[in-house]
């Protein structure tokens, strides 16, 4: 019986040993736990940070897109008038061109008219003389 009783003493031994063996390595599963869940957070709120910035940052290539659209509208309306005024200003030389070609035709006649008088002179030689 005192063998018997050796032996429980023993194997009591061992499960005492053995369910401290298993409650540290709870505890330190614990721990682990415990750090994986903060890493877990941490990176939960850092890849929440990260979708408001990538908001952020779309909302902001939204507005630069629309300024672009605006400025090259401007841009669009710019060429279209400057088109216009080119077509404007070819226009305008071809009117003066013109303008100078009935200014040369008409000094030409008043010339000749000038001539016809009586007392005009003939030739720029004959008043010298």
């Amino acid at each position: 019986m005192l063998e018997d009783l050796d032996q429980l003493s023993i194997r009591l031994a061992a499960l005492i040993a053995y369910t401290q063996e298993l409650a540290s390595e709870a505890e330190t599963l614990r721990a682990n736990l415990s750090k994986v869940q903060s890493e877990r957070d941490a990176l939960a709120a850092k890849l929440a940070q990260e979708g408001s910035q990538a908001k952020a940052l779309t909302r902001k290539v939204d507005a630069y897109a629309s300024e672009q659209a605006a400025l090259q509208g401007s841009l669009d309306l710019f060429k279209q008038e400057q088109s216009t005024l080119q077509a404007q200003l070819q226009s305008r030389e071809h009117e003066v061109s013109t303008l100078r070609a009935a200014t040369a035709q008409a000094r030409e006649r008043i010339e000749a008219v000038l001539e016809r008088l009586p007392g005009a002179p003939t030739s720029p030689e004959q008043e010298a003389q």
